[in-house]
């Protein structure tokens, strides 16, 4: 399986386990939404029924007060039947939103339900303005009366609306009690449904990264194996992804080396051979005539020994440079990235050279602090080249670094020293970085990072007008907590099919044998690794504006603060 194939099988697991998880959270919101309704439907059903059951003692009061005033009784008979009425309506309702989750409830086993009860309610209301009526003229209904014809509808209708109560009681029980069971599953479904999905995440990507580092681990050994020369190796890649393919061309690199390298010896060896029978038919006509030509043998001698060194020169010749060969090939990705570097630490070298061999005597002290800083300057500057190197490994599996406060100004200061033999001829270089606090960083990488930005700067630009181009380095607090470096340059710009690849290892517009591509992706790879960002604006004629993000050191403020 490739590498993409594994990449694109770990979004998919990671997209299923989140719909998983989406699917899970919707059916719960519409489940809770579910209960929530029927909690409602059944609070509004008991709610009615205490309506209904409180409808008996205004009623009694309303005929006593009819009696006292010898109003109709059965206006007050029609009023109560019209609330009793409204209320069924409302239980109806309920009851009709309640079918939608109670499948064994039927509507006519409700009708039927709230149909006695309001028959038996009307009934008990005829009744009772009935008895009241039945009352002797002049008489008042009292208390006891009153008593009587309430411990009537207790009897007749309180039992049924107790029973209808406690129906719907055991129905709200039991909804509550499934309301919590699915809190429950839910919580749990929430606390371990997450570990599973990491666990299977980090399996995964175990199975995809331990692969890679072993493959990468084999080639980088294979690699210096190469290097020293060593050509009988085979890589075990077996596989079809990427790294294996790399793996097979390393084999056939291996092969065709090590051909080469066998014929050149057989032709060595030929030559050889063809020279000691040479020497040997010389050696038998100098026998011959010994006496007669001693002259002649002792120049024949002289050409054969001169012979002989040619060929041993011959052969030395060519084992060197099939060590250059083979050395050439892992050396020629970095010839250019250490070339700037490198031509800086030599001319410090020779600069210091220089003062020590005019020397009469020991150096003035201001002679030697030049000396000192110029051997500190190569000193950097080799440290700069050793860093490339490893930034080539970086690419693929970057090592870690030591980190901690930097001093922006004084790492683009450094950088810009580097690069001024570019700068020079082609852009004015402009510092606006004072006044930031010190950043988070390393302070080695973040110059090789400024160094390869002002290289390409001043490569965008023709030599020959310095005083109408410019490169300006400007640095502020873009947010809190993080520093943005703005690189900007009057150069031709970079095209927008180019700019989107820019990062790219091996990426490069530049002539065969000038560029390797690997200075904006180096770029690239220490910004990411020091947990900052790097994006790049830019308009074709117009110039390039790379924007570094960094973070601020904790605890620290401006390069003066903290001097002081």
């Amino acid at each position: 399986m490739t590498i993409r194939a594994k990449v694109f099988l770990f979004a998919l697991m990671a997209v299923v386990l989140v719909c998983l998880m989406g699917l899970h959270l919707f059916t719960g919101a519409h489940q809770s939404q579910l209960m929530r309704e029927q909690v409602t439907t059944l609070q509004e059903q008991l709610d009615s029924y205490n309506r209904l059951h409180a409808l008996a003692w205004p009623y009694l009061n309303q005929l006593a007060q009819a009696r006292l005033t010898r109003a109709d009784t059965s206006l007050v008979r029609s009023e109560l039947a019209k609330r009793v009425e409204l209320e069924m309506v409302r239980l109806e309702d309920s009851s009709s939103r309640q079918y939608r989750w109670e499948e064994d409830r039927t509507v006519e086993q409700e009708r039927m339900e709230f149909q006695a009860l309001s028959d038996a309610l009307l009934a008990w209301a005829t009744w009772a303005e009935s008895r009241v009526r039945a009352l002797p003229e002049g008489t008042s209904v009292g208390s006891t009366v009153e008593w009587l014809l309430y411990t009537r509808f207790e009897q007749s209708v309180g039992p049924l609306i107790e029973d209808l109560q406690r129906a719907e009681h055991g129905e709200l029980q039991a909804l509550r009690s499934r309301w919590d069971e699915s809190v429950r599953f839910g919580q749990l479904l929430a606390m371990f449904f997450p570990l599973l999905c990491l666990m299977l995440v980090l399996v995964l990507a175990f199975a995809i990264v331990t692969p890679m580092q072993r493959s990468l681990k084999e080639l980088s050994s294979v690699a210096e194996r190469i290097g020293r020369g060593d050509f009988d190796i085979r890589t075990s890649a077996t596989g079809l992804d990427e790294l294996s393919m790399l793996a097979h061309a390393f084999d056939r690199m291996a092969r065709e080396l090590r051909d080469l390298l066998e014929e050149k010896q057989r032709l060595i060896k030929a030559e050889a051979e063809t020279a000691e029978r040479e020497a040997l038919r010389y050696q038998s006509l100098l026998e011959k005539t010994v006496l007669a030509r001693t002259v002649e043998l002792a120049e024949t001698n002289d050409r054969l020994k001169d012979s002989l060194y040619q060929l041993q020169a011959a052969q030395e010749q060519l084992l060197f440079a099939d060590r250059l060969a083979s050395v050439g090939r892992l050396a020629a990705g970095v010839g250019h990235e250490i070339n700037n570097p490198l031509a800086y630490i030599l001319s410090n070298l020779r600069y210091v050279q220089q003062e020590l061999g005019d020397a009469n005597g020991p150096p003035s002290e201001e002679a030697r602090q030049e000396m000192l800083a110029a051997l500190s300057e190569a000193s950097e500057g080799a440290e700069r080249v050793r860093l490339i190197v490893q930034d080539l490994k970086a690419l693929s599996r970057p090592d870690d670094v030591a980190l901690g406060p930097v001093d922006l100004a004084a790492v683009v200061r450094g950088s810009a020293k580097m690069a001024r033999h570019e700068l020079r001829d082609r852009a004015n270089l402009v510092e606006e970085c004072s006044g930031v606090p010190l950043v988070k960083a390393n302070a080695a990488r973040l110059g090789q990072v400024f160094l390869n930005l002002f290289i390409n700067a001043a490569h965008a630009i023709e030599p020959g007008r310095a005083a109408e181009n410019e490169i300006r380095v400007l640095a502020r607090v873009s947010t809190p907590g993080k520093v943005t470096v703005e690189v900007r340059d009057t150069g031709s710009g970079i095209s927008p099919e180019h700019l989107r690849r820019i990062f790219d290892p091996f990426f490069t517009t530049k002539p065969i044998g000038v560029g390797t591509g690997l200075g904006l992706s180096v770029c690239h790879q220490i910004i990411t690794s020091l947990g900052g960002d790097i994006r790049v604006e830019s308009e074709k004629g117009k110039g390039t504006s790379f924007f570094i993000t960094l973070l601020v050191a904790e605890g620290s403020g401006t390069p003066e603060q903290s001097a002081a």
